[in-house]
């Protein structure tokens, strides 16, 4: 509703136009395909996985980082729910900074028994642990393209909403599939703001 409300103007009353919303967050993925004219907006299909989001990357990372730290140190943080909350918080942190650039450092002081934990993460060795990953995003994509019953060429836009949708290598897949430029003209906090309004 956001997203039509502020293109009034810009909307064709005889052409309906067919926007994919990719929403892709830290907890759950989903699709969903609207069609707009002036005053009217409809739904056409929403399909989502509740369980696919940047958390289930997160708690992959914090398995290999947690069992490297026991390995190094014979003090576990997995078993320390603080320890297991600040290192949640650094790898979210460290994710992040990947988006932008090539590599990152991941830092928790103090992490356990008074060992810091440090780390040099590559986005390369991000996405080679993502391909699992990669694998059921494309798929919930694809699920969701061919429930819709339409084309690639019925879609006019696709807007991107969520923080896991600046992962390059996400953006790269929703790009091969849509055939589309992706576009980011929603703020996904004032979205929310305004649906509990």
């Amino acid at each position: 509703m956001t997203y039509g409300f502020f293109r009034k103007t810009d909307l064709d009353a005889k052409r309906p136009r067919i926007v994919a919303f990719v929403d892709f967050g830290h907890s759950k993925l989903t699709i969903t395909y609207c069609s707009f004219v002036p005053g009217k907006t409809k739904i056409i299909m929403s399909h989502s996985n509740r369980n696919l989001g940047a958390r289930k990357l997160d708690y992959q990372l914090f398995e290999i980082f947690a069992a490297e730290f026991a390995k190094k140190h014979g003090c576990d943080p997995r078993d320390d729910k603080r320890c297991r909350l600040r290192m949640l918080d650094a790898i979210e942190k460290m994710r992040k900074l990947l988006t932008a650039n090539k590599e990152a450092e991941i830092s928790c002081e103090s992490l356990m028994e008074d060992q810091d934990f440090r780390k040099l993460f590559k986005r390369t060795d991000l996405e080679t642990l993502m391909e699992p990953f990669i694998k059921d995003f494309t798929l919930c994509l694809k699920e969701s393209l061919a429930k819709s019953g339409l084309s690639c060429g019925h879609i006019d836009f696709v807007e991107l909403v969520g923080e896991a949708t600046r992962i390059p290598i996400i953006q790269e897949c929703i790009k091969n599939l849509f055939k589309k430029e992706l576009s980011r003209t929603l703020n996904s906090q004032d979205c929310i703001a305004r649906g509990c309004a």
